[in-house]
């Protein structure tokens, strides 16, 4: 641990001290006498979290409020081990202990972070950008899930269970917020029982806000073309039948919609300083849509229930983007062309089925077994153009021929004054790169699971896991070549594999209110393929990433329950980590693997009662990560230097220099820190609760967010790769009424209007121009709710 570490830690560990000193009964006697009870599901049976040996953390529906995580975005830096970046017209990026996501502008590749909700993997990952709704916990496991959960995955999961319908009870709420860049959001939720065996939740959620940042070269809008906004709203219905005691049949459907300008990401090139402002002069638009209905019937039979899941789910994301991030004066002379997609287009749909053997708690051997299907289908299409600072180009530039929207119904302009339309440094044409391509996934598995309670206070669990996964990739068109190749596909490429995955773990209670345990256990990632039919170094498919993992953890309540801390160490070894890389041949990049790599560390969680009514709680996470095997890689941001110095994009001259960047000693990335692996991360959250006498409650809270520096990819380049460190300050004061159903809400969302960097992001594709995230600026919210 640096001194610096030291320092941030330092803090934390003096409060936790004063906790557990101090701890008293609290000054008024309405305040809670020991830490809430925590449920969680995560090994599909309802536990304590005390006495669930996994590294969890839960977060109730309120909590997410509280801090306003109003979407799986808003997890980044506030779970122990979790990173989730944004990327430009691309889904989330989240990796769990440097298990993630790398390859997301491939659609071929899976997440390393499974993600669900009430039971149903969520394959599409344009889902993932949804708003929560109606959320009654969330559950992050950190650690390969290598058995019964979902889908396969070697970094963890994040289970998302809803508030479900009731029974005989008509309940629900409503509120209403807004504030700063124009931020509203309705939500209304009710739950409505129809006779005795049937129920019926509904919930709708609509949120918009003004862009984080201005694109200030757009023709036609004044300097001021907003980026960073959003215009979405999600709706849920979920039905819930028991006709006779031991059956329960649920069935829910969700909808989610967003039109935005998109992302507000800007290039590290870009002159004017102020990160709010981005020289950008392509209004670039984004659509997404989501989908996702699911079927769930349980039969208790008494020894044990069965359970069927099953789901059809699909996804859209339609985007135009500014690939290069800047205007067209500032990036010819500097990269030798303009370049934006005219199309970056997604379509998806998925089907999942699993069903499940759950034994009767309470006996000497708690078991579980069940199957797993999916089958994915994704379609993508990509035109991408790029233009030059000609004469021919400059005057048709000067005429504003600024209109191919033809993905957004808009009017299309291809003649000769369209800048789009001028010949290019690579092509006698605007097109620049121009694919439509078909990826399918098939993916089975069986697994079981079983806990035998050895003694009262000793228990030993094993689990294992076969999964046999397919994968096709087709490649329709490339560069128009469908049409030279008789309609017949450019390149089918095909991708296998079957592996065994497992858990084998002892608990041990010391006391009742102490637990230890050890576990080895390993989880899988499928590989895939490529979109890169002549490389010469990048694979055409690429291996399955695999971590084998150690983790040795301890939880504990202490002082009548009014301290709380979970620790956990952990070792991961990563077999096959999937990275990008560029191709000495010009766009043939993809994902390829590094043999060995390894990640370990520490994580911390602890909440505590303090005197006063005082409330602290508190996180940290200590890592560190090594690539352990010699590998060259080329570096997207390496070629792009290559073809600036040729004069702009590839142009045919400077393979040679590729090939020797390419096997450079300095491609070598052994030694390597992985992406997305800070080295430290630390939250204090302290909260004050003040009773008054009529039974109205005011709490306040401030909420310290801080993230070391780390490398956003593999090359560990510090001018395009290492993200600066992140600090954060949040606040918000909740009025809850005597009759507990009003309640008046103020948050202060960034105070010190910070403008720390939550991605850095490097294309693979294009000009391979690095740019930068800002985490949003600071937000005044105010909101009012009412319960029923």
């Amino acid at each position: 641990m640096t001194n610096r570490h030291r320092l941030l830690a330092g803090p934390s560990l003096a409060i936790l001290t004063f906790a557990t000193a101090h701890a008293a009964s609290p000054v008024d006697p309405s305040a809670p006498k020991a830490i809430e009870e925590v449920v969680v599901t995560a090994q599909k049976v309802r536990t304590n979290l005390q006495k669930t040996p996994l590294a969890i953390t839960a977060l109730s529906g309120s909590a997410l409020e509280q801090d306003h995580v109003v979407a799986p975005k808003d997890l980044d830096n506030i779970v122990p081990g979790l990173v989730v970046n944004t990327t430009p017209s691309n889904p989330l990026s989240i990796s769990i202990r440097g298990a993630g996501y790398e390859g997301i502008e491939n659609t071929s590749a899976q997440p390393g972070v499974s993600y669900n909700q009430n039971g149903v993997y969520i394959a599409s990952p344009i889902s993932l950008n949804a708003n929560f709704l109606d959320v009654d916990t969330v559950e992050v496991l950190r650690g390969p899930q290598g058995t019964v959960l979902g889908q396969n995955s070697d970094g963890g999961a994040i289970n998302v269970t809803t508030t479900r319908p009731k029974l005989g009870s008509f309940s629900g709420y409503t509120d209403i917020s807004g504030g700063s860049f124009s931020y509203d959001r309705f939500r209304f939720a009710a739950n409505l029982p129809v006779g005795q065996t049937f129920a019926i939740r509904f919930a709708v959620q609509q949120e918009a806000h003004d862009g984080w940042a201005i694109a200030t070269k757009v023709p036609g809008t004044n300097g001021k073309y907003p980026l960073g906004d959003e215009d979405s709203w999600n709706a849920r219905v979920d039905m819930l039948w028991k006709p006779i005691e031991p059956l329960t049949i649920e069935l829910w459907a969700e909808h989610y919609a967003n039109d935005t300008n998109g992302d507000a990401y800007k290039n590290l090139l870009d002159p004017n300083p102020n990160p709010r402002q981005l020289t950008q002069d392509y209004p670039t638009k984004m659509n997404q849509r989501a989908d996702n209905i699911a079927l769930n019937v349980a039969y208790d039979f008494g020894f044990a229930t069965a359970k069927f899941i099953g789901s059809w789910q699909q996804g859209k994301l339609n985007s135009i983007e500014n690939l290069d991030k800047l205007d067209y004066a500032t990036a010819t002379p500097i990269l030798g062309v303009h370049d934006i997609d005219v199309a970056n287009n997604r379509a998806g749909h998925s089907y999942t089925a699993e069903v499940d053997l759950i034994s009767k708690s309470g006996t000497k051997l708690d078991w579980i077994a069940g199957a797993f299907y999916l089958y994915q289908r994704y379609n993508e299409a990509i035109l991408e153009y790029q233009y030059n600072n000609s004469a021919a180009n400059q005057a048709a530039y000067a005429t504003g021929g600024f209109n191919f929207y033809a993905p957004f119904g808009l009017p299309v302009n291809l003649s000769p004054t369209n800048p789009y339309y001028a010949e290019t440094a690579n092509f006698n044409g605007p097109v620049a790169f121009e694919t439509r391509d078909t990826q399918k996934l098939e993916s089975g598995s069986i697994y079981g699971q079983g806990t035998y309670h050895v003694t009262d206070r000793l228990r030993l669990t094993l689990g294992g896991r076969y999964t046999v996964d397919n994968q096709i990739g087709v490649i329709q068109d490339y560069f128009g070549l469908l049409d030279r190749n008789n309609g017949l596909p450019f390149a089918t490429l095909k991708t296998k594999f079957r592996r065994l995955t497992g858990r084998a773990e002892l608990e041990y209670d010391l006391t009742p209110t102490n637990t230890v345990y050890v576990m080895v256990s390993n989880g899988i990632k499928p590989g895939g393929a490529n979109l890169n039919p002549e490389a010469v170094n990048i694979p055409l498919v690429f291996a399955p990433e695999r971590v084998d993992a150690l983790e040795i953890g301890s939880k504990n309540e202490f002082f009548s329950k009014r301290l709380r801390v979970n620790v956990s160490a952990f070792y991961n070894k990563v077999h096959q980590f999937q990275v990008d890389s560029e191709d000495p041949l010009p766009f043939q990049g993809g994902l390829t693997n590094i043999r060995e790599a390894h990640v370990d560390g520490v994580e911390a969680e602890a909440t505590a009662l303090l005197p006063f009514n005082l409330r602290l709680d508190a996180n940290l996470t200590l890592q560190e990560s090594k690539v352990d095997s010699h590998q060259q890689l080329f570096d997207p941001a390496a070629a792009e230097q290559i073809d600036i110095a040729n004069g702009g994009p590839f142009n045919g001259n400077d393979v040679s220099q590729r090939f020797a960047a390419f096997y450079a000693a300095s491609g070598d990335v052994y030694g390597h820190t992985l992406p997305k692996v800070p080295p430290f991360t630390g939250n204090i959250a302290l909260q004050h609760s003040l009773y008054f006498g009529d039974g109205g409650k005011l709490t306040s809270s401030v909420h310290l967010i801080y993230r070391d520096p780390y490398f956003f990819r593999i090359y560990n380049t510090p001018s395009t790769d290492l993200v600066p460190a992140q600090r954060q300050i949040d606040m918000n004061f909740i009025y809850t009424a005597p009759n507990k159903r009003w309640h008046v809400d103020f948050l202060i969302v960034n105070v010190a209007n910070s403008h720390s960097i939550n991605s850095r992001y490097t294309d693979n594709f294009g000009t391979f121009i690095t740019a930068n995230y800002y985490v949003p600026p600071r937000q005044f919210i105010g909101r009012i709710g009412y319960a029923f």
